[in-house]
């Protein structure tokens, strides 16, 4: 198991700044480190016990690296140690930058295995009678809703427009003129909602979703692990494995945040294999609704040809 490392924005501050500290703070520097563990695990007082140095000194190397206490110091440590990428869109840009800066960590490898990993986790976490029992939901459902807000709204719209083509019972619950929650109001007893979501969970897409579950709606949810709050009133969840949160003691090929922002290719995975799954189960009535919209999508010359292109004059 390779030891833990420094986290990237800390490690790159040190850098910066390093020739520039007094002899007493650059030693402390360097403990940081060479012991990014102890920092995360140990109090400041046995840190600096063990460095030989006051307490002081360790709080001064804090604030010389732009934070205004020990503990906001130690924590990207904590976090780092803890498998977490740091709490805001800056601290995880700073990390990608400082990041880019190792020749030896591309961000977009480390982004790619993340993806990869997301959509490849799909078939191993939900079994085949998972999804089949999803798609019974939705085949037996009177409407079929599709919910899904800021990351995951253009995933709850891709869904939608493929389900349309399958089945004529879908709702895009996309709040137009701010009327999300009628529109969920008029989701019964017998109908079926999609809710779409990952961490950070949106306030609005589980509002709506327990909202939906008060109204004995069937909630199918698409999130990113059992504990989300989505599954707690699903009838069906399916998951995926957030591959950029490492697990205690665990660590990629690759270090590196990949983004500051989080990936929603296992979000689209599910979808995609869901409306696959319930196409394959949807029997004579989908091929029927097929040949129907394509039909209409031709004569409406829906899509570009080549053929059908008028040539210039």
């Amino acid at each position: 198991m390779p030891p833990p490392s420094a986290p990237p924005l800390v490690l790159q501050r040190l850098q910066n700044l390093l020739d520039q500290l007094p002899p007493e703070l650059r030693r402390a520097a360097h403990w940081v480190v060479d012991h990014p563990a102890e920092v995360s695990l140990w109090s400041m007082r046995r840190q600096a016990q063990v460095l030989g140095v006051a307490p002081a000194t360790m709080l001064r190397l804090a604030r010389a690296t732009g934070y205004d206490s020990y503990e906001a110091f130690r924590a990207p440590f904590q976090a780092a140690l803890a498998g977490e990428r740091p709490s805001t869109l800056r601290e995880r840009a700073a990390e990608l930058q400082a990041t880019q800066d190792q020749s030896n960590v591309p961000g977009h490898d480390r982004l790619t295995e993340i993806q990869a990993n997301a959509i490849g986790s799909i078939v191993s976490v939900n079994s085949p009678a998972t999804f089949d029992a999803a798609v019974k939901t939705l085949l037996t459902a009177r409407h079929v809703g599709f919910l899904g807000t800021r990351s995951a709204f253009g995933i709850a719209f891709q869904m939608h427009y493929a389900y349309q083509l399958v089945r004529p019972n879908s709702i895009l619950i996309d709040g137009l003129g701010g009327l999300q929650a009628e529109a969920i109001d008029n989701l019964r007893e017998g109908d079926a909602l999609i809710a779409i979501s990952q961490a950070p969970y949106p306030s609005a897409t589980v509002r709506l979703a327990r909202l939906a579950a008060q109204q004995r709606v069937a909630i199918v949810a698409l999130t990113d692990t059992p504990l989300s709050p989505l599954a707690a009133d699903a009838r069906h969840v399916l998951t995926f494995d957030r591959a950029d949160r490492e697990q205690v003691g665990q660590r990629p090929a690759r270090r590196g945040p990949g983004s500051f922002f989080h990936t929603t290719a296992g979000l689209l995975g599910l979808a995609e294999h869901l409306i696959a799954r319930l196409t394959a189960r949807g029997g004579e009535a989908v091929l029927n609704r097929l040949s129907e919209i394509e039909a209409r999508m031709h004569a409406d010359k829906v899509f570009w040809s080549a053929s059908a292109a008028t040539p210039d004059r």
